[in-house]
């Protein structure tokens, strides 16, 4: 990275970096059609098109609620919790093992409830 500057830092689902990535690439076929990627960026995009498991749009959304929600969740876990859809308190557990604050199984069973709001059907 000589010469590139870091202007800011966010935490970003799997989602949002896929949309992202999905725009540089766009940009990159009207500069470079032959390579519109760094093979970085190229392996990133296909880790992000087989992982990311919502939608962008429902992503951000489902982030903001966890934020809202909950005082403790901050943007770095609200992105883990929605990239890993959660099903139980065991999951919710792993997300927290080495967080300060562990949610109690009620707080887990009220994060569970707003995923499966937002969990694929597939």
């Amino acid at each position: 990275m000589i010469g590139r500057k870091k202007l800011g830092e966010r935490y970003l689902t799997i989602a949002e970096t896929k949309e992202l990535l999905e725009r540089r690439k766009e940009e990159g076929m009207e500069e470079n059609p032959e390579e519109p990627m760094f093979y970085e960026a190229r392996v990133s995009l296909e880790h992000a098109e087989k992982f990311a498991k919502l939608s962008p749009e429902k992503a951000k959304e489902l982030k903001e609620k966890l934020m809202e929600l909950f005082d403790w969740i901050d943007d770095r876990i609200a992105s883990k919790i929605v990239d890993i859809l959660p099903e139980d308190y065991l999951d919710i557990r792993v997300i927290f093992a080495k967080e300060d604050y562990m949610p109690s199984p009620e707080e887990a069973e009220e994060i569970v409830k707003l995923v499966d709001e937002y969990r694929p059907l597939d």
